[in-house]
């Protein structure tokens, strides 16, 4: 078991945006400031699924939201403790332990908060390794862990628990009450003995995200950064492109995704390839003069040339310059159930990912 200090904190945030650049970070800096005051009167004690016993009850806690940004109306701060309570009188136990819905962007920040909160330990694992836009793509759902029960509180307080067996289905209707509950819920799902986490979850992530803010918060060349995230993350760097077109709502979807869909047009400052990004919640197609060069599961960011640091999407304009770099998934996802679940045609993108037949 470690004991995260504010540094470490400064330093997941970090992470925690380069593994998510297209969503808003305002809201995971909020979050990080509140804990690194909390921690003024105690600890975030982070430890390994290994050490926990198999048979202990672990559950994951994270915000869904559906249109309300959350730095917009924060929570009070009762909102997780409330949902894994109920969670324990639902099955009758106590929660050991806590780990987060998703490694990036606040859901990767979240579950220190709680465990501040509670004094209970955060697990250095998740089921995503990085972050999807739904509940239901997890590495659990492959490896066919239950989902449910799932305890929600929302934006005025008001409280819900969705017992639904089909994560699928669990997301339609987490999703749905997501808005009635004003924009945004706190959420304890996926209750699960730590063998099971072990398993069947992407291990080391919360780790992960610290040691790319170490990289990313220090003070040395971008391409000293770049060659060191290259080696801890198996980085590419497909390109660096200036922004020429930026296009909303640029092709049709299906219904369940809870953003639109949009495409932005780059070209190469050295080569002047035509560089495609596909844009959904996150980057989920990069082609390179029309040949795939990423696809989702794979992660997409986007760096500062100048800088080295994150660029959110929210940032980018027609004429920033901007450096695409792909970072393989955990290699779950890369199984055909993995795929289905969350590879292009999952996203209404019809192609196979390059690895579908590896």
């Amino acid at each position: 078991m470690t004991s995260l200090t504010s540094a470490d904190i400064a330093h997941l945030r970090t992470g925690a945006q380069f593994l998510a650049c297209t969503i808003d970070p305002t809201s995971t800096y909020i979050y990080a400031e509140m804990i690194q005051s909390a921690m003024v009167s105690g600890q975030v004690q982070l430890v390994d699924v290994e050490s926990l016993d198999p048979e202990d009850l672990v559950v994951a806690t994270g915000m869904v939201t559906q249109g309300l940004f959350i730095a917009d109306m924060p929570p009070v701060g009762d909102e997780f403790l409330s949902c894994i309570s109920a969670i324990e009188t639902a099955l009758s136990r106590k929660v050991q332990a806590v780990y987060s819905l998703a490694a990036a962007s606040i859901n990767g920040i979240v579950p220190l908060m709680v465990g501040l909160q509670s004094g209970l330990p955060v697990v250095d694992a998740d089921p995503m390794g990085r972050v999807f836009p739904l509940i239901s793509q997890t590495t659990l759902h492959i490896g066919e862990v239950g989902i449910s029960p799932i305890a929600m509180m929302g934006v005025t307080g008001e409280r819900a628990m969705v017992e639904a067996p089909n994560p699928q289905r669990a997301e339609t209707l987490v999703r749905s009450l997501v808005t009635e509950l004003g924009g945004w819920a706190a959420t304890a799902m996926y209750p699960c003995t730590a063998g099971e986490l072990r398993m069947h979850g992407v291990r080391g992530t919360v780790t992960r995200m610290i040691r790319v803010g170490e990289i990313l918060d220090a003070d040395e060349s971008v391409e000293n950064k770049y060659r060191r995230l290259i080696e801890l993350l198996k980085a590419v760097r497909i390109s660096r492109a200036r922004v020429q077109h930026i296009e909303s709502l640029s092709r049709p979807t299906g219904l369940g995704l809870p953003a639109q869909p949009s495409s932005m047009t780059l070209i190469d400052e050295t080569t002047g390839q035509i560089i495609r990004l596909e844009i959904q919640n996150e980057i989920l197609l990069v082609l390179v003069d029309g040949a795939v060069a990423a696809a989702v599961p794979d992660i997409v960011t986007l760096l500062s040339p100048e800088y080295g640091t994150a660029v959110s999407l929210d940032d980018v304009g027609v004429g920033t310059v901007i450096d695409v770099i792909a970072i393989p998934a955990a290699e779950a996802w890369y199984s055909a159930p993995g795929l289905e679940l969350a590879g292009p045609r999952a996203f209404d993108i019809p192609l196979d990912h390059p690895r579908r037949n590896a």
